[in-house]
């Protein structure tokens, strides 16, 4: 059975896309950042940084179900884009059911996992039960959460990353409901926030499946439709992309665990206030890049190559400048958002926000063109260069504090060094072979994001020495003047007039009337 190729409309749906996005943003922000001084007040400090951790841990549990679920988008775009509606319905429901088997098999293994949180880790006066459950139900939300997303990618291949984000919104605003109701009604309680994200988990799979149905009513949820050799074919990138993810997790969320055995409950507490900032901000960095993904795909489906290079090198060099200023401004302004956030007594934490933020850059560059080794399925011989990095900094993380006798800073340093290698150097040169274009083609469109940094850090520092910023409205004002004059350079002055009118186009017809040409 086949219809006509999927059109994913993506000049069409951009504006869509991007104002879910933002909503998602907002929302990301003002449930993150206001959920961490109430668990500090209502919890306490060492309470606190248990959170954290039980949600990083689970990116370790959740390792297979997002390796898979990386390949069956990539695989299901393709079968739509080609419109053999046949194969895609085995893809889904091979992916549907494999899933599953997946998750049964998971599930005593999170049990044990949780079971021995409080023996394996810091948890201070905690009662070992409250633990426990804390990190059970955080880890049954995300087995819930893996499951759905196979209805998820449904809206990802139909480029309906608009009602993906609705899904996602409706996610935090979930946990954030209950987790205020359960508190209230109950009292202050780490099992109290696991058994929140279990129940927006339920929540939103029940809002994926409804919508998926609804996007794309050709596929069928049959078990006669799972297929051992597409599972196979599917398994088979998977694998890769579950060694390449396990690589990036010791590159990356490896560092709480280190720094809570090494350094105690309290040091775990305020690492993660300052690894919370990167997070966020590739998080937020996500939203634009996973808009480009589909598109990836849609132009090797059609073997366009050129149109891809083209594509793939305006994006990074676009959204490493834009991206630029919200990861210059946390720097520049550390000191101020902690002070503001959570309390003077954590502003000396500033320079682990460089350290932990900086290099994100690097990484959100890097994301614009990653889908390629997934299109082309290269992810094998990228695993093959990175993954030594990734246990380099487990060694790093675990000598550099007291090699130099720096800490928890010495963990963040040992990412700083491996992440900037990985994605600044490796990556792209890697990719740029893939696609066989000139080596240096994208690590040259890289060098916009860096430099567009670079000049924010120097304008920023110069401005702090000569003006003092100790409350809200200063910053605010002081931040919407650095970046005004940003924006309004690389608009004029850096982007060419192509490079803005893609922009243009991609905002809602109502900023495009409103926005006069000179600056955009």
């Amino acid at each position: 059975m086949s219809t006509t190729p999927l059109d994913i409309k993506f000049t069409q749906r951009l504006p869509a896309n991007l104002i879910s996005n933002i909503i998602y943003f907002v929302l990301n922000i003002i449930i993150g950042l206001a959920l961490v001084p109430f668990f500090l007040d209502t919890l306490g400090t060492a309470a606190y940084g248990l959170i954290p951790l039980a949600t990083s841990i689970t990116s370790y549990i959740t390792l297979v179900i997002d390796s898979l679920n990386t390949s069956i988008s990539r695989f299901l775009t393709i079968d739509l884009q080609r419109a053999d509606i046949k194969r895609a319905n085995e893809t889904f429901n091979t992916a549907l059911f494999g899933t599953l088997g997946v998750i049964l098999l998971l599930v005593p293994f999170a049990l044990a996992a949780a079971w021995y949180a409080p023996a394996f880790f810091n948890i201070g006066d905690q009662s070992a039960t409250d633990v426990f459950l804390l990190f059970a139900f955080i880890f049954a939300s995300v087995l819930i959460r893996a499951w759905s997303s196979n209805f998820m990618v449904v809206l990802f291949a139909y480029n309906r990353l608009d009602l993906r984000n609705y899904v996602n919104s409706t996610n935090l605003f979930t946990q954030l409901v209950l987790v205020l109701t359960l508190f209230l009604c109950l009292g202050p309680s780490l099992t109290l926030v696991g058994l929140s994200y279990a129940g927006a988990a339920i929540v939103t799979f029940a809002m994926a499946f409804i919508l998926s149905k609804r996007t794309c009513p050709y596929l069928k949820i049959s078990p006669a439709s799972f297929v051992r050799a597409r599972l196979r074919e599917i398994g088979g990138m998977s694998t890769w992309v579950l060694i390449n993810s396990v690589g990036w997790l010791l590159n990356t969320q490896v560092a709480l665990i280190v720094v809570n055995k090494l350094f105690g409950e309290v040091a775990g507490t305020e690492y993660s206030l300052a690894a919370v900032w990167s997070t966020l901000l590739i998080g937020i960095a996500s939203l634009a890049t996973n808009l480009l993904t589909p598109m990836t795909y849609s132009y090797y489906a059609q073997q366009d190559r050129k149109g891809l290079i083209h594509f793939t090198s305006t994006t990074i060099k676009v959204i490493g400048l834009f991206m630029a200023l919200p990861i210059g401004l946390v720097c520049i302004f550390s000191p101020q958002l902690l002070t503001i956030w959570v309390g003077a007594e954590f502003a000396h934490l500033a320079p682990l926000i460089w350290i932990c933020v900086a290099p994100v850059i690097l990484q959100i560059m890097s994301s614009c063109i990653t889908p390629i080794t997934l299109a082309y399925n290269r992810v094998r011989s990228l695993v093959i260069l990175t993954l030594p990095l990734s246990f380099l900094n487990v060694i790093l993380a675990l000598h550099l504090p007291y090699i130099f006798d720096i800490g928890m800073y010495g963990v963040a340093l040992a990412g700083l060094i491996t992440l900037s290698v990985r994605y600044g150097v490796i990556q792209p040169l890697f990719i740029a072979y893939v696609i066989q274009i000139p080596t240096f083609t994208y690590l040259k469109k890289m060098t916009y994001g860096i430099g567009g940094l670079l000049v924010l850090s120097v304008a920023g520092i110069a401005l702090l020495s000569v003006v003092t910023i100790s409350t809200l409205p200063t910053l605010i004002l002081a931040g919407s003047g650095i970046a005004a004059a940003y924006l309004l350079f690389v608009l004029n002055f850096v982007l060419n007039p192509e490079e803005r009118e893609m922009i243009r186009s991609c905002l809602p017809e109502v900023c495009q009337k409103r926005i006069p040409s000179w600056l955009l």
